[in-house]
């Protein structure tokens, strides 16, 4: 088995590219992806208080974590800010066994785990109120303690800073070395936007007061959950609108290399949608992506009742 690449660590240049038509739909330059199996469900898991799972992230613990539990580490929340838990395994499609010390935080939800170079720990993110986002450290993944709040909604103006994911990502103009994309909500618009944090140590972040991204016709005035992802020297950011339950399709739109604001611009290209009457019934929410050897795999909750941890596949074989 090759080693899972997590992709969206990078720094790059490449020359801008939007396509034309900020209302237009349509086949886009990443590979299709096909939906596979639940990857986690609540009714499994002694640590689902609520038997509703939110979000996944998964982290590769070779390198990091002597003696781990397993190649791999899934942190997972239930609905309704339960807490943060974890399930490990030795391959990236699972199975998962569930951690007998769950949960690692308490009263969290949305989880987002990274290893900071520049910290030398794990550094995870998630909210215990909608208003902001806060981040524990820990140098074996199990055990975290709360460092500080890393962004806040009243910053940028708007309802909330949630759904956080954070990359290595190096800014011209910040001269930065880390990037967070979150969530949030503008009243007064009545719109809920991708937005977009930096930081040159991990630890303290700067907000952009200007939205990354804004919904446009057909999305629900929503869009939310966003992740990074590089394909072949080009950037994009993958997102889910509204056209379900509080989630629906998982789409992306393409970036500069700086991640310079598209707003309600930039041609938008779906990835996934729903599949009624399967596992992911009516929705997806979010995803994160990971590559192992020729498969690319995209982690997202899935369905509205109950919502579980599934995920999807496509060919990475013709990039190297």
């Amino acid at each position: 088995m090759k080693s899972l690449s997590f992709l969206p660590r990078i720094a790059f240049g490449f020359a801008s590219l939007f396509l034309g038509g900020a209302f237009a739909f349509g086949e886009g330059p990443l590979p299709k992806f096909t939906f596979q199996a639940i990857a986690l469900e609540g009714k499994d898991l002694t640590f689902a208080p609520t038997g509703e799972l939110e979000r996944s992230s998964i982290i590769k613990t070779e390198g990091h974590i002597p003696n781990p539990l397993g190649k791999y580490y899934l942190y997972y929340s239930p609905h309704k800010h339960a807490g943060i838990g974890l399930a490990y395994s030795d391959s990236i499609e699972g199975p998962w066994t569930e951690y007998e010390g769950n949960p690692l935080v308490e009263a969290t939800a949305i989880p987002d785990v990274r290893w900071i170079k520049a910290t030398g720990q794990f550094h995870l993110w998630g909210h215990s109120k909608n208003t902001q986002t806060e981040m524990w450290t820990s140098t074996d993944g199990l055990h975290f303690e709360h460092h500080s709040v890393s962004i806040n909604a009243k910053t940028i103006g708007t309802r909330n800073a949630t759904y956080t994911r954070a990359y290595e990502y190096l800014l011209e103009r910040y001269g930065n070395q880390y990037i967070m994309l979150y969530s949030g909500f503008i009243e007064a618009r009545g719109i809920r936007c991708v937005w977009l944090a930096y930081s040159r140590d991990g630890n303290e972040w700067t907000q952009e007061t200007t939205p990354l991204i804004e919904p446009i016709a057909g999305e629900g005035n929503d869009i939310y959950g966003p992740s990074l992802l590089r394909w072949q020297g080009r950037n994009f950011i993958v997102y889910q609108d509204h056209t379900g339950m509080r989630g629906g399709n998982v789409k992306y739109v393409e970036f500069d290399a700086q991640l310079n604001p598209v707003a309600d611009q930039g041609e938008r290209h779906l990835l996934i949608d729903p599949v009624p009457d399967s596992p992911i019934d009516n929705r997806f929410r979010g995803g994160e992506f990971y590559r192992e050897g020729d498969t690319l795999y995209m982690y997202a909750s899935g369905s509205e009742k109950p919502r579980v941890i599934v995920y999807a596949t496509a060919s990475a074989a013709s990039v190297r």
